[in-house]
């Protein structure tokens, strides 16, 4: 093999690197030896590991919509039945303001004038 910059003779190769021993240039040893193959890898062994930070939304119900169940206890129900299963902080909070306010209202019909 001859060293593509100043054509002298490589005799020494480390690896998958090549080293002149004359100017000093680094070559992988593909661009020198169109004959060399990488060594066969195991196929087991793991290439690569990607990490993927994945921020998750907070399983807490918001301060706008515990008020709008507060005043709108149906949407509280809605709440609860749609985030029972993906999120279930939030949907307990929304159950337990629906439950209050739906007996309030109960307690206020129940109670009411009966003239």
């Amino acid at each position: 093999m001859k060293c593509r910059n100043c054509s002298a003779e490589i005799t020494r190769a480390d690896g998958d690197s090549i080293t002149c021993e004359f100017c000093g240039s680094r070559f992988h040893r593909s661009e020198l030896d169109p004959s060399w193959r990488p060594p066969q890898q195991d196929p087991q062994v793991v290439k690569e590991i990607h990490h993927y930070y994945v921020q998750e939304k907070p399983d807490k119900l918001s301060t706008g919509l515990g008020c709008l169940c507060f005043f709108f206890f149906p949407l509280g129900w809605i709440i609860y039945f749609l985030n029972k299963d993906s999120s279930p902080k939030k949907a307990r909070t929304a159950f337990i303001i629906a439950a209050i306010m739906t007996a309030f209202m109960f307690l206020g019909i129940l109670s009411g004038n009966n003239h």
